[in-house]
């Protein structure tokens, strides 16, 4: 019997609709619950003034657990290379088994987010529907990256960006299109859900947007590169920094409860402000309230001790303080609206980290209206460039280069370029190969004419 693609199509839509539907309800319940909770542990601790002090304590607990416990937890890096390499087929459980130590370490003031286990939460719920409904390899991985941007949406408070976001980290320069529409649906629900459910996000749109003319373009394209170069030199930092602590020969919890106690001193010599989310001095920075320039700086070194020490919670929310404190940093600097800046730069580092231009362009215009939208796009797609062949997921795939003059090979998981490597050959463009050949023929013109 022979049917028209329309009505295949159709009814494709109709499955995708009620499976993207269901997982989107169901991580948005889950996480809600998770998120609420961790809001209020950390509200409830926060009430305790010296709670920092407890930092060492639940570093050296978290590194017990991870040793001896939570052997089989799934990273978001690790959910990455299951989606790329197995069609979302996930080894261990699918619960975020570290939960607690996020909890831990975020209730004690470790710099870090919250987005990991809420991505675990829906890919590991995206699987389980997967299981339930025994789809094929295709569809699973379809199930299981449905419910891994609806975790991020629930983060965010951006369900475009979010899906976007859990589409675009998979692999550099392509996106995936037959999952656009039920990444969307998925996203939605799970925002609505818990939204009803009581969760609260940030939202600031911009009330001013300088002109285009006054020389605010060549800020915003001077402040692009800043920002791709500050993002270059935080994933190297992260990098370095956990390979640093790995060659330590001592035992790992014994290097968390040192990690902590260096947090401790670092805290009572500059300000409570870095610890935990930062969302408070995060907020007040994009709404232009005077932060010191200084701050950008310090987030990234209490972010790179506890991820590198702790190797619990996740990266997203600290990169957005950085952007965004980096960004106050940058307009002080050109004497810009620093609202205006703080605002770029959140969305900025966030692209250049995650190599993510087109969903942190959409989180712009979500979070901080249309107005700013032009110019966020300019700056993230400039971060994104200028920090290099790096990631903080070191499973993302780099299917197109940055540029088409670098030879690096395509389909290779970034963490496997190393850093270090030799540099490689250009691959000059024809226009190019007939431009150095006009200067070397004028050249050795000038040399014979010298020697006449």
């Amino acid at each position: 019997m022979r049917i028209n693609d329309e009505v295949i199509l159709f009814f494709s839509v109709l499955k995708w609709l009620f499976i993207a539907s269901l997982i989107g309800c169901v991580v948005g319940v889950v996480a809600s619950g998770f998120i609420l909770s961790l809001h209020y542990i950390i509200e409830q601790s926060n009430q305790y003034q010296h709670i920092f002090y407890w930092l060492p304590v639940s570093f050296f607990v978290a590194n017990l657990l991870s040793q001896f416990v939570l052997k089989r937890h799934l990273g978001t890096d690790a959910l990455i290379d299951a989606i790329n390499k197995n069609y979302g087929k996930l080894e261990g459980s699918f619960i975020p088994t570290k939960v607690v130590n996020v909890v831990l370490i975020l209730a004690t003031g470790g710099s870090a987010g919250k987005e990991s286990p809420c991505a675990q939460i829906g890919a590991g719920i995206g699987s389980v529907c997967a299981n339930l409904f025994r789809v094929d390899d295709i569809d699973r991985r379809k199930m299981v990256l449905c419910g891994f941007c609806a975790g991020f949406a629930c983060v965010f408070g951006a369900p475009m960006a979010g899906a976007l976001f859990g589409i675009e980290v998979l692999a550099v320069g392509v996106i995936v299109y037959d999952v656009l529409l039920p990444a969307f649906v998925a996203s939605v629900t799970a925002y609505q859900v818990s939204s009803v459910l009581g969760v609260t996000f940030f939202y600031y749109p911009l009330t001013f947007i300088p002109a285009f003319g006054q020389g605010f373009f060549i800020q915003l394209l001077a402040g692009g590169i800043f920002f791709g170069l500050c993002a270059y030199a935080l994933v190297r930092a992260i990098q370095q920094s956990t390979q640093a602590t790995n060659a330590i020969p001592l035992w790992r919890p014994l290097k968390g409860l040192l990690g902590g106690i260096i947090l401790v001193g670092l805290t009572l010599l500059f300000s409570r402000d870095y610890l935990g989310l930062g969302l408070n001095l995060m907020e007040d920075c994009i709404k232009g309230i005077h932060v010191s320039g200084y701050a950008f700086l310090l987030k990234a070194l209490f972010t790179i001790i506890t991820l590198s020490i702790s190797r619990s919670g996740s990266v997203i929310t600290p990169v957005l303080f950085i952007g965004a404190t980096a960004g106050s940093f940058f307009s002080q600097l050109v004497g810009a609206d620093q609202s205006t800046f703080a605002a770029i730069g959140f969305v900025s580092l966030l692209a250049g980290t995650t190599n993510t231009p087109i969903a942190t362009s959409m989180l712009a215009i979500e979070l901080f209206g249309a107005s700013v939208a032009p110019y966020a796009a300019v700056s993230c797609v400039l971060s994104y460039l200028m920090s290099g062949h790096q990631s903080l997921y070191a499973s993302q795939r780099l299917i197109i280069p940055k540029s088409g003059a670098i030879a690096i090979s395509p389909g290779d998981a970034i963490g496997s370029l190393s850093a270090d490597r030799k540099p490689t050959d250009i691959r000059l463009s024809n226009w190019l190969r007939r431009l150095k050949s006009f200067f070397n023929n004028l050249a050795k013109s000038g040399n014979h004419l010298k020697g006449e």
